[in-house]
């Protein structure tokens, strides 16, 4: 016998949880929408925005090379010389998720 899992789903509680970096001004449901998308619930969710990664693309390009919430928080230099989270910086375009990768626990 098959056991059909519910798909995974973000709502908007979560993302007001955040703030506006995770909802980026807009409306929370509609972000919540693009991380429901990208195939994270609302657990998974919590995880990546609390390591700073405020787009569901970054965090799913991320996810798929390996790197779990935990070790995209580690505190970086690299890319754009200022020190934050190597998930903020995915998400924000100074590093690439291949680039991130590297840059964590699991790369080594």
């Amino acid at each position: 016998m098959e056991v059909y899992e519910p798909a995974a789903r973000t709502g908007a509680t979560t993302i007001t949880q955040f703030g506006e970096l995770a909802d980026r001004g807009g409306d929370p449901a509609a972000a919540a929408q693009a991380w429901t998308d990208a195939g994270f619930d609302d657990a998974s969710t919590a995880r990546w925005l609390a390591a700073r990664c405020f787009d569901a693309a970054a965090a799913r390009a991320l996810a798929d090379m390996g790197v779990t919430p935990e070790q995209g928080a580690k505190r970086t230099r690299d890319g754009g010389g200022y020190i934050d989270t190597i998930a903020y910086k995915v998400a924000n375009g100074d590093l690439t998720a291949r680039q991130g990768a590297a840059r964590t626990p699991s790369s080594r």
